[in-house]
């Protein structure tokens, strides 16, 4: 059994040989090889340049703030794309679907081996993401709650374009999952109300789901938060795997609701090992507390929420634990 049959048969609770680092069986993606797929945002050309403003294609403007791990929203009064949102269809230039070259991306794919690896581009700007990224957070939670039906409109228009975006990467690609991401809450809940993140965002969110379902490809939905009050939702809806699970969520509880329905990867405590000064027992305790946790049910792969750690001897340690003590727990 090879690392890319290993994987699968970890999300499907198939008879795992072993558990490994969460991304083994994957090339390319946004670690390793770093590529931008589609027609999505470039940072300043691609350089980090920090404590520099600078633009994406929908004219949202971003940061590298000094410090900082990656670039975030940098939303000011002056500066934000959505100032009305009645007068959105006016406002928000949508960036061109078409004019990518995927010259360089698609000759890395086409030499990945695909009896060993899988491809799995990564599709940032989710629904909710993009629509406060166009007005900022405090206006965007606002609009939910007093326009819903012109943020139903707007969250629409939106879909269509990701959906436009991802017929594309499928078309020239041809990956094996998509990695989604649409941050829907934070540790202690889900930023909107579950009712109404069903009339709003599920709508849509299915629509982009069954276009990368219709064509083959498994959909893994990013969202490093707490997502329990919705996770039924995010199952019937087709999603494969829940990418991001982080332990404020009750975790075994909804294993038992979801019985296999979707696969959940997560469950290692960021808050507890990804710091600086974070000593290499207690890394390797909550590898452990994660694995004995969570694996004994099934369609569990244990990942860091937030995709990798941020310092490296911390991944180092980490990705030890998991491959060492790993290697033999379905034996045990």
């Amino acid at each position: 059994m090879n690392k890319k049959e290993n994987w699968i048969r970890l999300i499907k609770n198939d008879n795992p040989g072993w558990i490994g680092t969460p991304w083994e069986p994957f090339k390319g993606y946004f670690f390793g090889d770093v590529f931008v797929l589609g027609p999505i945002q470039a940072a300043a050309g691609g350089k980090r340049i920090e404590d520099v403003p600078y633009k994406d294609g929908w004219g949202t403007t971003w940061m590298f703030k000094k410090g900082d791990p990656g670039a975030t929203p940098y939303i000011t009064e002056e500066n934000k794309v959505l100032k009305d949102i009645t007068k959105w269809k006016e406002t928000v230039v949508f960036p061109a679907l078409d004019g990518f070259d995927w010259t360089t991306v698609k000759e890395f794919v086409d030499l990945v081996d695909r009896s060993e690896y899988m491809v799995m581009p990564f599709i940032p700007g989710g629904l909710f993401e993009r629509s406060h990224f166009l007005m900022g957070f405090e206006d965007a939670l606002c609009n939910y709650m007093v326009e819903p039906e012109i943020m139903y409109e707007l969250t629409g228009a939106i879909a269509d374009w990701k959906i436009g975006q991802l017929e594309r990467v499928i078309k020239y690609l041809k990956p094996d999952v998509i990695h989604f991401h649409d941050d829907w809450g934070d540790k202690s809940n889900v930023f909107l109300p579950p009712d109404l993140w069903r009339k709003i965002i599920k709508p849509h969110h299915k629509r982009i789901v069954d276009v990368v379902k219709s064509n083959g490809v498994l959909f893994m939905h990013h969202s490093d938060t707490i997502c329990e009050p919705i996770v039924e939702d995010m199952a019937e809806i087709g999603i494969d795997i829940w990418q991001g699970a982080i332990p404020q969520n009750d975790i075994v509880a909804i294993q038992k609701r979801l019985n296999g329905r979707m696969a959940i990867m997560g469950g290692i405590d960021a808050q507890v090992i990804d710091w600086p000064e974070a000593d290499e027992e207690t890394i390797r305790i909550e590898v452990r507390r994660c694995i004995d946790t969570y694996c004994p049910q099934g369609c569990f792969i244990p990942c860091i929420p937030n995709i990798l750690p941020i310092y490296p001897e911390v991944r180092r340690i980490y990705e030890d634990e998991l491959i060492n003590y790993g290697k033999d727990f379905f034996k045990r």
